[in-house]
């Protein structure tokens, strides 16, 4: 039975969550803006809760971005600090990853708006051994500069997630697929979080939480 401490601090209002077996303990900011003051209060009282010191974590997951600026540092800094003062690895998560998860479809092309009009893109695939697959790589950029599927996954129709369908047409004229459905816009869960967390980490994909990095899109891509 493993136990997987979330965090979330990529978007307005912070969460965190503590998984063991089929419990699930969580906790949600409710005012906005308000990672710094809140998230490391909500991780100690989610480890009383459940009667574990942090030392017991078997992973920390963390929501890397893209994101908020501010709110993603955050929570790199929260666990990179956490899993190493207790020795516990760390596995970094894409927020376009997750969002795929968050979808019930095989296959699943995120868009979303980033700034200087260009887009945060990326595909994935649902796989049993890790919860979705990157199809080629993460990006950013205007539609115009955007890379185009490979041929065997653009003849497929995809669902569409995220709030970069703006201009959809074109923008599917570019990646050279179909989209099976109009646009949604999932919700990602600290269930999606940790289930996505767990499976990475099985895959081997934890880091020393010393090297745990921001996932910016430009500088490095797929943390996913």
């Amino acid at each position: 039975m493993s136990t997987v401490l979330t965090l979330n601090t990529s978007s307005a209002k912070c969460s965190a969550s503590l998984q063991r077996g089929d419990l699930l303990l969580e906790r949600e900011s409710a005012a906005q803006r308000q990672s710094a003051q809140r998230v490391l209060p909500m991780i100690s009282e989610l480890l009383n809760e459940a009667g574990i010191a942090l030392s017991e974590l078997d992973l920390i997951a963390v929501v890397a971005g893209p994101g908020s600026f501010t709110g993603v540092r955050i929570g790199i800094a929260v666990a990179q600090g956490l899993g190493m003062s207790a020795a516990v690895p760390v596995v970094p998560l894409s927020s376009l990853a997750l969002m795929a998860m968050a979808c019930d479809c095989e296959q699943v092309l995120v868009s979303e708006e980033a700034r200087d009009e260009e887009l945060y893109f990326a595909a994935y695939q649902r796989s049993t051994e890790r919860g979705v697959a990157l199809v080629g790589q993460e990006q950013v950029a205007q539609i115009a500069g955007l890379a185009a599927l490979p041929p065997e996954f653009a003849a497929a129709s995809c669902c569409l997630a995220g709030d970069g369908w703006t201009h959809k047409e074109a923008l599917l004229k570019q990646l050279g697929c179909t989209a099976a459905s109009e646009p949604c816009a999932p919700v990602i869960e600290n269930r999606h979080i940790a289930a996505l967390g767990l499976l990475r980490f099985q895959c081997g994909e934890a880091v020393e939480a010393a090297n745990l990095r921001p996932n910016y899109v430009k500088e490095q891509l797929d943390y996913s």
